[in-house]
């Protein structure tokens, strides 16, 4: 062999192993493989001879580092040479790595400052610990990352060390390694360096900080998946192993509730798993109670997972096997209601779930039967029958719990139906249902279940049960009628729906025993169904083709009879049958009265038919019929309060007047009394008895029930006795009125006028004029309440204010001395002239127009006076000449304001307004301006005028 050559096939071989090993397993598993160069074509040789190759090599080169990393190989030899031998020996306590371990040493020794040195040491160290020696491969694994921080593998040698400290129990130490790892940067170490460091913070009891690790590992091999089985074989390992783990620091924390806590599993996609786990974990150790938390927790926190059903399951078989078969049952009632087609799962009302389907059948069905015979049981013990018989509230109480289960019951035997339409079983679950809500009484509802298993059956599976449930049927209906009031619209319509099903009964179990019997029923009942004329046809029949017909059924046909007309509104045959029902039975029964009562109800319908439109007398009559014929029906009062309605309508007065007094006599108490005197007044007011009006209406105003009403009735019965001329007495309730009603503002303006007119009546001047200042002042501060009436009274009071300022202005004589009497006369004519001035400005042509007449009258009366006023006594003749000339300069200006006011009035005409202050004025313009007002117009006609 060409030694040269091998030498430098050994070369390039050693260059080639230079590399660092990147494996990830342990010291322990790792085996050796260095990278290659592509091989060589050289002899293959055996590890001494490689080794012997490699020592030649070194005498070769001075060069110490060249020589350093050969040593380094051929320690390296060594180390594959033991790692050969030690798999290929079955001999496990001989010591394979001595050589390699001497080797290291030395090289360690030789080159302690070698940059390589970090290679060599974890070599050395895994050396040891295939030997077993675990200190010494601790030892340089210190070394190793302690000198070397930035050796590429530096993350694997702190798991490393990770690993020795946690199997000499050292977990202190061991969490600084493995979260050394962590934070290396070395990924292919992320996941098992932070198992590692969970369980070395569990083994320390920080349970919170081992799930964070946890957490970690779970994210990592999860990723978005949410199912172990979509992981590849080493990781589902792994992610049951860290499920183990974190239940058991869960269980430490406090169980399920502490998973809401832990940072990062909150909506993970795998969270079920670690409840299921969890719950998993409690039940092997038979801790039910426990388990069921941890399944309760999840359904609770994640109602709407596709996860939550089969975890709900799992509870419910938990408190089953654990031996709480109360809340098994409970959760199976919560379970139909998450996960039924009445939920709000996601999908449940199109269709259920493969899984959850035969779940749910065998839930409904279970708590059905449960509730089915729960209240059956307790029925069983209202029954006097009862062992300890129940009475009173406890049997009430027992009686409602038992309602409620079977009510329960039959929801569940519903949904049943309604989750499986096809199921074979469908007809006798309705069947059942039907059962228990008869049970519960509650017929209305059973009836419809009932008819559906006799005539609409599904299947086959209550075909036996048909005829019953038909029977069954019938039974519903009678009891819901009889809880109804006779005659109600909602018993009849029972009865009409009682007799259809007798019919159906009849004809489809016509072979059945009790179907002659159903028939008869089904006859007495048909006046109840739209087929009246047929009914009345019958009854008739009846009645005319025997003449001995037994006085009950002939009293029945009676019966029969009038309740078809009235179902055809024809009332008059109604009231002709309802009075020869009456024939046949005593007076003074009960049921002579209730008959009265129909036939009273009767007259009422016909004569409601003929008041339909314009009132009349016959309705009126008709009404008033009832009185005569049923008196004591309890209609009477309500038919005579129509027919007084009738004729207060038709202004009938005098006949309207003594029902009206008639009833409120008999019916002080009935819910129409209160109208009865509300109308009596009304009809003596309309009849002009103006004192029994009055009465009526301070009856009224003391005793009626509405406070509105007592305000109107006090203002009318003023009202009626002025029209009797009683104005003191009107006066009186005018005057009360006023103080005490401050609203409305109108009817309180119209009281204060009607005082001042009354006032007037009786010569009571004073009074009079204060109630003109109130009306004044009324409508002065009415504000946003004015009216035009109102202003109207407001003008008025001004105008009656000044007239009677105008009569004391006449009343004031012009005496010597004048210049005492003239003051006074002119003192009157200012007051006079300010409130008609006052009434003008209202701007109400009535009344600008007579103040503006008044006001010219008073300007011309006032010139007049002063012209014939006395002459001071002991003038001369040509004195007195003078005086009578400045009395007349004192009274033409007064003549011109009178002309100026008249004018103005009167020009009012051309503007298009005309009424009889104008027309006055006019004519006294006439005689002041005659010239231009007392001219004769001359019409000439065109004919003329062309002539």
């Amino acid at each position: 062999m060409n030694k040269h050559w091998v030498s430098l096939s050994l070369l390039a071989f050693l260059v080639a192993g230079c590399a660092s090993n990147n494996g990830s397993k342990t010291l322990g598993q790792l085996k050796y493989s260095p990278e290659r160069e592509p091989e060589a074509p050289v002899e293959k040789m055996n590890h001494e001879q490689v080794r012997a190759e490699y020592e030649e090599l070194i005498d070769l080169f001075e060069d110490k580092q060249l020589k350093e990393q050969i040593e380094r190989r051929i320690a390296d030899v060594y180390m594959m040479e033991g790692v050969q031998d030690s798999q290929n020996s079955s001999d496990y306590s001989k010591s394979y790595y001595l050589d390699a371990i001497k080797s290291y040493k030395e090289i360690l020794e030789k080159y302690p400052n070698s940059p390589d040195n970090a290679e060599v040491l974890y070599q050395l160290a895994k050396a040891y610990d295939m030997e077993g020696k675990q200190a010494e491969a601790l030892r340089m694994l210190e070394q190793l990352t302690s000198r070397h921080p930035y050796y590429p593998n530096i993350g694997e040698a702190y798991f490393r060390k990770g690993d020795i400290y946690f199997s000499a129990q050292r977990y202190k130490q061991a969490e600084q390694a493995y979260f050394a790892v962590t934070q290396s940067g070395a990924e292919k170490f992320q996941v098992n360096a932070h198992y590692m460091l969970g369980w070395s913070r569990y083994k320390q009891h920080n349970y919170r900080g081992s799930l964070t690790s946890y957490v970690y590992v779970m994210k990592n091999l999860f990723g978005d998946a949410s199912d172990v089985a979509t992981l590849a074989k080493p990781q589902q390992s792994m992610v049951k192993d860290s499920l183990h783990s974190m239940s058991l620091a869960l269980d430490k924390l406090g169980g399920a509730a502490a998973i809401k806590t832990v940072d990062g599993l909150d909506n993970a996609p795998y969270v079920w798993l670690l409840y299921e786990t969890l719950g998993d974990f409690y039940l092997e150790k038979e801790l039910y109670q426990e388990s069921a938390d941890a399944f309760k927790s999840y359904v609770l926190e994640y109602p709407r997972s596709e996860k939550a059903p089969n975890l709900h399951k799992k509870l419910v078989e938990t408190y089953e096997q654990g031996g709480f078969p109360t809340a098994a049952l409970e959760e199976k009632a919560t379970y139909v209601a998450a996960y039924g087609i009445r939920s709000s799962f996601p999908g449940a009302k199109q269709s259920l779930r493969d899984d959850v389907e035969p779940v749910i059948k065998d839930y409904l069905q279970v708590l059905a039967q449960h509730h089915h015979a729960t209240g059956q049981d307790l029925l069983a013990s209202t029954s006097a029958d009862a062992e300890s018989p129940l009475e009173g509230a406890k049997k009430s109480a027992r009686k409602q719990e038992a309602v409620s289960s079977l009510t329960l019951a039959a929801g569940y035997y519903q949904e049943f139906i309604e989750t499986f339409p096809q199921d074979p079983a469908v007809d006798s679950m309705r069947f059942l249902k039907a059962e228990v809500l008869f049970q519960a009484e509650l017929y209305e509802q059973a009836v419809v279940d009932y008819e559906l298993v006799a005539y609409q059956p599904v299947g086959a599976s209550a075909e036996d049960k048909a005829a019953d449930a038909g029977y069954a049927a019938i039974i519903c209906y009678e009891r819901i009628v009889s809880a109804l009031k006779e005659g109600s619209r909602a018993a009849r319509k029972w009865q009409s729906n009682a007799v259809e099903s007798m019919l159906q009964f009849a004809e489809t179990f016509d072979s059945d025993k009790r179907s002659p019997a159903v028939l008869t029923s089904a006859a007495e009942a048909m006046f109840d169904i739209d087929q009246y004329q047929r009914a009345i046809d019958i009854t008739q029949a009846l009645i005319a083709n025997n003449t001995n017909l037994d006085k009950s059924l002939k009293k029945t046909a009676y019966g029969i009879m009038a309740h078809s007309y009235i179902k055809l509104e024809d009332y008059a045959a109604a009231e002709a049958s309802y009075a020869s029902q009456r024939d046949l039975i005593a007076s003074g029964s009960d049921e002579y009265t209730q008959v009265s009562e129909r036939l009273a109800t009767a007259i009422y319908k016909r004569a409601e038919q003929l008041a339909t439109g314009e009132a009349n007398l016959e309705a009126a009559d008709h009404f008033l019929k009832i009185k005569s014929l049923t008196p004591d029906a309890e209609i009477r009062a309500t038919a005579q309060y129509d027919a007084v309605t009738i004729l207060l309508t038709l202004e009938e007065w005098e006949r309207a007047i003594p029902e009206l007094q008639e009833l409120m006599a008999n019916y002080p108490k009935h819910t129409l009394a209160v109208n009865f005197p509300r109308q009596l007044a009304f009809a003596y007011e309309q009849s002009e008895q103006w004192a029994l009006a009055a009465t009526a209406y301070e009856h009224l105003m003391n005793k009626d029930s509405e406070a509105e009403v007592r305000r109107e009735a006090h203002f009318l019965a003023a009202t009626m006795h002025e029209k009797n001329k009683n104005h003191a007495a009107a006066a009186d309730l005018f005057k009360s009125y006023a103080y005490q009603y401050e609203t409305p503002f109108e009817p309180r303006m119209e009281a204060r006028y009607h005082l001042a007119t009354n006032y007037e009546a009786m010569g009571e001047e004073g009074k009079k004029l204060y109630w003109l200042r109130r009306i004044i002042d009324g409508d002065r501060k009415g504000g946003n309440l004015r009216t035009d009436r109102s202003r109207w009274l407001g003008a008025w009071a001004n105008m009656e204010y000044g007239n009677y300022f105008a009569a004391e202005f006449n009343k004031t004589r012009l005496r010597l001395p004048l210049i005492k009497s003239l003051p006074r006369k002119n003192e009157k004519l200012q007051s006079a002239l300010q409130r008609y001035q006052q009434a003008a400005e209202y701007g109400i042509l009535e009344f600008v127009t007579e103040s503006s007449y008044k006001i010219g009258s008073l300007y011309q009366v006032f010139a007049t006076e002063l012209r014939s006023s006395p002459v001071p006594s002991g003038l001369s003749k040509s004195d007195k000449a003078t005086y009578r000339e400045i009395i007349e300069q004192q009274a033409v200006p007064f003549d011109d304001l009178a002309r100026d006011v008249h004018t103005a009035n009167v020009s009012r005409a051309w503007e298009g307004e005309f009424n009889p202050w104008i027309e006055k004025s006019f004519a006294e313009m006439q005689v002041l301006n005659p010239i231009r007002f007392a001219k004769q117009e001359i019409i000439v006609s065109y004919g003329d005028e062309i002539r």
